[in-house]
């Protein structure tokens, strides 16, 4: 090991002036006279040296114990390490996304697709967008040394879809059929344009075949993943990760421990106090540690407000604009992170972001419209989920905005069967709540916000455009170019026709050892900390990704053709 190596080179530096020198004839007689005399106490250079080098030793190991292990806390413990479990359990995540692969990633902080380290090199889309053509990366295992290949494949998506998390995610998905040894098709019933996002979530992590010869919920407490850490042990109050033992290169961060506590306050303390590195939905420390400092985590939860474009006064786009100006000015003014326009910023990278114009310039605009068309003559009502404080807090401000206006607004909290009878029935004017992507596709995301088929829940406004349902109609093109070029004009008709504004971005708060790199965990997944992206090891920079190895001659083998059955 290179401190190895440094404390012996150390400890010659030291003993240099021990060695031999030829001495002059006259000094051998004081030589032989000074060898007669009792020994001295005086320590000789080689006993210091020595003494040297096992105290350098001593400090070098103890280092790098404290650096290959990371040390993090959450408040939840999971309740199965299983990927393929129903319902996915959320808490599982950080250790799912670190022990399994899946066949592709996402880059960081964007939606786009990322084949740099995952289970697949390249895919191929037939022309009608039902059959996807995925090529395996070569030489990948399995923890247990299976390999990882079309056979594994098939055994993961044959488990996966014999379950309800499969049925949920990836409903299109019929059968794959096996072309060669590291190819393979998934045959969907129809084109999904989400298809690809949906491999990305923990929920698609490919299982090694021999789990089906595991007690039953074996993997609860255990994995068998492919990727570059494997669960060593899991007691439901600690779980620990560790390097795999065949793993081409052995790096210092070869250990995770990930301990469970409910109080945030405890949390906070073990950051502070040095007993881990890293703390989510901690509260401020009592006295602020000098080893530790705050950091906050995008997500795409977004705030957005609803109007409910039944109403005839919020019919009046001049209206909507006007309100919608104000709450932009009021409550996104400063938020730590802002929507990019109608999409969480991150989500539609290939679409140019929208800048947030001055509050000073959105206070006039409000003004001016609603000057144009007089205030409503009943009391707005303003809905927000009772479940949620920072939702009461931001109604409070928008009802004193508003009323700054001439506006009269009736704050109206919703829970229970009682509260999602309003929502059903349209029985408010205004809604703020939250929403969360399901899969990282911006298609997704409109669809739900703007399809006039979608659930109440889905699209709370009522909005009902025929252009705008013409237009998610054709978000499913297999091409590539042509759906975001549609997801482009839907996202316009939704800025222009403002049945939603996006207010802002839910920061996840994280208390961080200061030696810690600064590696952002993606959006869709903010609680599993990227650990292979900090290079393995908590205390340095991050080290660049490796380019993506293309395949070497053609994509598609000539092999027998076995085809699983269907996925009922």
């Amino acid at each position: 090991m290179l401190s190895w190596s440094l404390a012996g080179l150390f400890a010659w530096f030291l003993a240099r002036p021990l060695a031999p020198r030829p001495a002059p004839r006259a000094a051998l007689a004081d030589h032989h006279k000074a060898a007669s005399r009792p020994f001295s106490r005086k320590p000789r250079s080689a006993t210091l040296a020595l003494i040297l080098l096992v105290f350098l030793a001593c400090f070098l190991v103890i280092g790098e114990a404290r650096a290959d292990t990371l040390r993090m806390v959450y408040p939840e413990a999971p309740k199965s390490l299983d990927p393929h479990r129903y319902p996915p359990d959320r808490a599982a995540w950080p250790v799912i996304m670190t022990v399994y692969k899946r066949l592709f990633d996402l880059k960081p902080g964007t939606s786009e697709l990322d084949n740099s380290s995952s289970a697949a090199v390249t895919y191929r889309v037939s022309d009608d967008g039902k059959i996807y053509t995925i090529l395996l990366r070569e030489g990948q295992t399995f923890s247990d040394g299976t390999p990882v290949d079309s056979m594994a494949a098939l055994f993961s998506f044959d488990r996966l879809m014999s379950t309800e998390t499969g049925k949920v995610y990836l409903g299109p998905l019929r059968f794959l059929e096996v072309v060669g040894p590291h190819t393979f098709r998934l045959h969907l019933d129809r084109p999904w344009p989400p298809f690809l996002d949906a491999l990305t979530t923990p929920m698609a992590s490919l299982v090694s075949p021999s789990s089906a010869q595991k007690p039953l919920g074996f993997l609860d407490r255990a994995s068998l993943g492919s990727a570059r850490f494997e669960v060593e042990s899991y007691d439901g109050s600690k779980l620990v990760m560790r390097i795999r033992p065949d793993s081409p290169s052995i790096p210092r961060l070869n250990r995770v421990e990930v301990l469970f506590e409910p109080d945030p306050l405890k949390r906070t303390d073990l950051v502070s106090s040095g007993a881990a590195h890293l703390a989510w939905d901690a509260d401020p420390p009592k006295t602020p540690s000098q080893n530790a400092e705050w950091r906050l985590i995008p997500t795409f939860e977004t705030r957005f407000l609803a109007f409910n474009m039944t109403r005839p006064y919020l019919r009046l786009e001049v209206v909507r604009e006007a309100i919608a100006a104000l709450a932009m000015a009021t409550l996104g003014r400063d938020a730590s992170f802002r929507p990019a326009g109608f999409f969480p910023a991150g989500l539609a990278p290939s679409l140019p972001p929208v800048a947030l114009p001055d509050p000073a310039a959105l206070m006039e605009r409000a003004q001016n419209a609603l000057a144009t068309v007089g205030p409503s003559r009943i009391p707005l009502d303003l809905a927000f989920r009772s479940d949620d404080p920072q939702g009461r807090g931001d109604a409070e401000k928008l009802q004193a905005a508003l009323s700054g206006l001439g506006l009269s607004v009736r704050l109206v909290p919703i829970s229970g069967a009682h509260g999602q009878g309003i929502l059903e029935k349209a029985d408010w004017d205004l809604l703020i709540d939250w929403r969360k992507p399901e899969l990282p596709g911006p298609e997704m995301w409109l669809g739900g916000f703007l399809d006039s088929r979608s659930s109440v829940a889905s699209n709370p406004a009522r909005f009902n455009d025929s252009e705008a349902d013409g237009l998610i109609a054709e978000l499913g093109a297999p091409d590539r170019q042509e759906r975001d070029r549609v997801v482009g004009r839907l996202a316009r008709l939704a800025l222009d026709r403002r049945p939603y504004v996006m207010l802002y971005q839910k920061p996840l708060a994280i208390l961080a050892d200061k030696r810690l790199s600064s590696v952002t965990p993606h959006p869709m997944w903010p609680e599993a900390w990227p650990i292979e992206s900090t290079n393995l090891d908590p205390f340095k920079p991050a080290a660049p990704a490796s380019a993506p190895v293309e395949p070497a001659g053609p994509l598609i083998p000539g092999f027998d053709h076995p085809v699983a059955e269907p996925w009922e």
